[in-house]
């Protein structure tokens, strides 16, 4: 048995130490945590040479905890959203929570986001504080939402309502992928095949032709070129790939420009009604959201609207919202910005007059979310039929000009 020295974090955040005994130091380190304590250090007091030390931040995790927890994917974090309300909505403390989640079997990444969370909560910051220090993990939207529900004491149901919002996007994400694996496949497979052109038969007819002074028919003799120039090409194409980022940072950092480009893709055919409708989704899920806790209607409909990422729409949403404290409702100012299709207005109405408005914006954002994503769905279903014939084409008139190329030979044989 050794002596451990330790200091560490009591449930109210009191800071202690003493020494415990144990076998080594990860069975010192349990002992801690099952007297409720979150360990800051822990040191082998025996032999100050050899001495190990553990805690909420390692010396081998300290990076984890912070940079390291950007690494966290959207499927991970639904799943951690999901274990933290359901703990929340047990009624176990946050503190506790969290100590579930970094448990034995839970993954690294896991472990140093909830031991990071944890350090912050007993610091005296709130969850949504904690987690807004992380936004390479948390979203805005997940941090305004649970903001709302912990100022009206809802934190569970904020993290229930968020969990929901994570499943669907992971729903989605994962539908989109699967849809564009054929076309991902195709592609791959039609590249390959050109590759097989340009650097296996061109070099192969080439001496044919060249012995006889005569070019390459067609689009051959550019292609020919390919395999001694590709140095120089990659050349090109890096520099143009480095003032082609040059100027993408420019222009993102002049707002106005943004603006005017956000307003050009709203006016795109397709594409800029998919971006209407997805903005629309986002702002009713967070202002249904936000009202839902208790959050008070105008200082959800701000926050809200600062989620939607879109420049011009979030300045047309801005607009309309601000007629609201004149004494407009809310189904009448967004009905005449023609933001959200009319009959989601009539929903929102509805939700005013029954006092639902908060349900009936989380209604709306569902059925805004389902037709945004048969769109998607739609679209991608078209993309494979629009693959298959353009790059049949290209394959073919490739392999066209390549056996014209070959039928020609004959004809250089008389010569």
């Amino acid at each position: 048995m050794s002596t451990f020295q330790y200091r560490a974090y009591t449930r109210q955040g009191v800071v202690t130490s003493g020494t415990i005994v144990a076998e080594e130091l990860d069975a010192a380190v349990e002992a801690l945590y099952s007297a409720g304590l979150t360990p800051v250090e822990t040191v082998l007091r025996a032999d100050s040479r050899s001495h190990s030390t553990t805690s909420l931040i390692e010396p081998g995790n300290a990076g984890l905890l912070g940079r390291g927890s950007r690494r966290v994917g959207l499927k991970e974090l639904s799943a951690f959203t999901t274990e933290l309300a359901s703990l929340v909505s047990s009624g176990i403390p946050v503190d506790a929570s969290f100590r579930v989640l970094a448990g034995p079997g839970a993954s690294p990444r896991r472990i140093a986001l909830a031991n990071g969370l944890l350090k912050d909560i007993l610091a005296g910051l709130q969850l949504s504080e904690a987690m807004a220090r992380r936004p390479e993990v948390f979203p805005p939207d997940y941090i305004a939402i649970l903001a709302g529900g912990e100022a009206g004491g809802q934190t569970a149901q904020a993290l229930m309502l968020i969990a929901e919002m994570l499943a669907r996007r992971v729903e989605i994400r994962n539908k989109i992928r699967g849809s564009l694996v054929y076309p991902a496949i195709l592609l791959l497979m039609s590249l390959m095949s050109i590759a097989v052109i340009i650097f296996v038969l061109i070099p192969n007819l080439t001496p044919i032709f060249s012995d006889s002074g005569l070019p390459l028919p067609g689009i051959l003799a550019v292609l020919a070129d390919l395999p001694d120039s590709w140095a120089r090409l990659l050349l090109w194409c890096v520099l143009a790939a480095i003032a082609g980022w040059i100027a993408c940072r420019r222009i993102v950092s002049d707002e106005q420009t943004m603006k005017r480009l956000d307003h050009l893709k709203c006016r795109l055919p397709v594409v800029g009604s998919l971006i209407q409708r997805r903005e629309a989704s986002q702002f009713a899920r967070s202002a249904g959201s936000l009202v839902e806790a208790r959050v008070p209607l105008m200082a959800a409909l701000q926050t809200a609207r600062s989620l939607v990422n879109n420049r011009y729409l979030s300045a047309r949403y801005s607009e309309a919202i601000s007629q609201v404290p004149e004494g407009k409702a809310l189904s009448q100012v967004l009905g005449g910005s023609g933001l959200i299709p009319p009959a989601m207005i009539r929903l929102i109405a509805v939700g005013e007059e029954t006092g639902q408005l908060a349900k009936m914006l989380v209604r709306v954002a569902s059925s805004l979310e389902s037709e945004v994503q048969g769109k998607i769905e739609q679209l991608v279903g078209l993309l494979t039929p629009l693959l298959t014939v353009g790059i049949g084409g290209l394959v073919g008139a490739l392999i066209l000009q390549v056996m014209s190329a070959v039928l020609s030979i004959n004809n250089l044989a008389y010569q």
